[in-house]
């Protein structure tokens, strides 16, 4: 390892780009990158490598599933395909990267869009960079991510039996699987600065028990766990957003606030047999209702985090979130906002006219107004969930 790091920074100090780093900007440099590499330092599955053979291997696997028209009419398939176009097309590389380097594609000889990094700032050219790697990073961890997430399954199935849980999975691929894209987009566009190792959330499935009772039981099975046990001295292994801990239980350091819409949870980090780190939500049944209806406003608030926070008007650009917009807010979500929050009148109108415009024109444009409506939709929901007054709906 030594003999490697020692070759990996003469490489970096004999490049032209280092001559513009001064020697102190190096160490400070090479000490972040491998606090990254070194695990012990925080919850992640680390940094890794690419191997060029074993990648262009699983490409080509990928490529030959995708001849098969059963598997393009499934949502496996539909996840695979779009993997794939993700891995080898640049027209879709784009939408991992800031809005304004779309304008680099061009089209070579074959017709196909590519992005002419020579045109590129040095700057431009570490995001495309950073892209490249962390799509091929992904696409190789996700035999990984799957396998996980079959021992979840069973992880999850020992509270079914304890505790009259009920098993479900967050929206997204096959069997509950965070989608590529969706694991992509946390790591580029969301939060560019971490790391393919740190996705926690690839793996995932939520736990449903019927009362706080029963909440709190199940909270302290789970933590007696060897999977839970793993990652026990990460601060970051678990929060509890309902505060469940009493003072010298040994886990009241886990205790959180809700989230800025006042959604709640008990979510666990655990660590799998293969290494992987998988998510388990721990809830009750009005919060969940809650969340399946307002999932969808935090898909369109996360595509601009900051404009929707400050009420600045923003556009939509993902297709894959503006598709998702048109499938969730249908009319049986219409009609349970006025149903379940009748006092939210006017914010409901002003989302449908929202909508309206989606269908008309097929933009998604949020502007303070729609902002403001979704945003106190979100938290009405969240706080009714906290009983029973979400249950009996569809």
């Amino acid at each position: 390892m030594p003999h490697q790091g020692s070759a990996a920074e003469s490489e970096v100090l004999s490049s032209p780009a280092s001559k513009m780093v001064s020697a102190g900007d190096v160490a400070k440099i090479k000490s972040e990158v491998l606090k990254r590499i070194n695990q012990s330092t925080h919850l992640s599955q680390g940094f890794r490598l690419v191997n060029q053979k074993e990648y262009q291997s699983s490409l080509a696997e990928l490529k030959g599933m995708l001849k098969s028209k059963s598997l393009l009419d499934s949502e496996e398939g539909k996840m695979c395909k779009l993997m794939h176009d993700i891995l080898t097309d640049d027209a879709h590389l784009v939408e991992y990267l800031d809005e304004d380097l779309a304008k680099y594609l061009e089209s070579n000889a074959a017709g196909k869009q590519v992005l002419n990094t020579k045109a590129m700032s040095f700057k431009e050219k570490s995001q495309v960079a950073n892209a490249k790697l962390k799509r091929k990073q992904l696409f190789l961890m996700f035999k990984e991510i799957i396998q996980a997430q079959v021992e979840l399954n069973q992880f999850a199935e020992q509270l079914r039996a304890a505790f009259g849980a009920e098993i479900s999975f967050p929206p997204g691929a096959y069997g509950g699987i965070k989608s590529y894209s969706g694991a992509l987009a946390k790591i580029t566009t969301r939060v560019r600065n971490n790391d393919v190792g740190d996705l926690k959330d690839c793996a995932r499935i939520t736990v449903k028990v019927k009362s706080f009772k029963e909440l709190q039981s199940a909270k302290l099975f789970i933590c007696s766990t060897k999977e839970f046990r793993a990652v026990s001295t990460y601060q970051k292994a678990l929060k509890d957003r309902y505060q469940l801990a009493e003072v010298g239980s040994g886990l009241e350091q886990f205790n959180v606030a809700a989230d800025d819409s006042g959604y709640k949870d008990i979510k666990f980090f655990l660590k799998m047999n293969n290494g992987q780190i998988a998510e388990l939500q721990l809830n009750i049944p009005g919060m969940l209702v809650a969340k399946k209806k307002a999932h969808i406003i935090y898909d369109i608030a996360r595509t601009n985090q900051d404009a929707f926070d400050n009420r600045q008007q923003f556009q939509v650009m993902s297709q894959e979130v503006i598709e998702k917009v048109k499938r969730k807010m249908d009319d049986d979500w219409f009609g349970f906002i006025r149903e379940k929050l009748p006092e939210l009148g006017n914010d409901t109108n002003c989302i449908e006219a929202m909508m309206d415009v989606l269908k008309s024109k097929g933009t998604l444009v949020i502007g303070p107004n729609e902002a403001e409506a979704l945003n106190r939709v979100s938290k009405k929901l969240y706080a009714s969930g906290l009983g029973s007054a979400l249950l009996d709906s569809k």
